[in-house]
């Protein structure tokens, strides 16, 4: 892996860590963000799919693997919902730790297929009719799906919190309460 490579990777999971630190509101933005940056960073790092075989089988674990890291670590943010309906999130010394053991161990693998075991690697390519681009596929894949499912982790129960709050039940159906009165003629200054 180049060391650009390696840099932006660490990147990654660095503004992953800074953006959840502590007690966090959730935005669109913030929950999209990685969404879009996923959409534009793939079609250039991908070198092409495989679409039948071996490969492809890889290419879907990594992605699979991937998922369940990103949501192995969101099972350590908590997600809470403010009177007012707002989401939050508080991420502690736990979500942390998925990320750097996560992080760490995709990069001590990635050096070893470079120069530890890179003939075996290549053997087991070859035996199972594996192509460098699947492996390198999936190898992306590992290191974009966590943060993308991590973020529709967040999304979906956020969601749930809301809807589960007591004032989206008061107003669910019918409005808000304020918008009732006006559109019965009453005045919101009267109250």
């Amino acid at each position: 892996m180049s060391a650009a490579l390696t840099l932006a990777s660490l990147a990654i999971v660095a503004a992953v860590l800074i953006k959840d630190w502590g007690h966090r509101k959730v935005t669109p933005l913030g929950l999209l963000r990685p969404l879009l940056v996923a959409a534009v960073v793939v079609p250039f790092v991908m070198p092409g799919w495989d679409m039948s075989g071996s490969g492809l089988v890889l290419e879907i674990v990594g992605l699979l693997a991937g998922a369940a890291i990103g949501v192995l670590a969101s099972s350590f943010l908590k997600v809470s919902v403010d009177e007012n309906g707002q989401a939050w999130t508080d991420a502690g010394y736990a979500y942390a730790a998925v990320w750097i053991v996560y992080t760490a161990a995709r990069q001590v693998f990635i050096y070893g297929c470079e120069h530890w075991y890179s003939r075996s690697l290549g053997m087991f390519l070859i035996d199972n009719h594996i192509s460098v681009a699947a492996f390198a596929d999936s190898i992306m894949f590992l290191s974009l799906a966590p943060v993308v499912s991590n973020r529709l982790a967040i999304l979906i129960r956020s969601r749930r919190r809301a809807a589960a709050h007591p004032s989206a039940r008061a107003t669910a159906g019918s409005g808000h309460a304020d918008d009732r009165a006006v559109s019965d003629g009453r005045s919101l200054r009267g109250r």
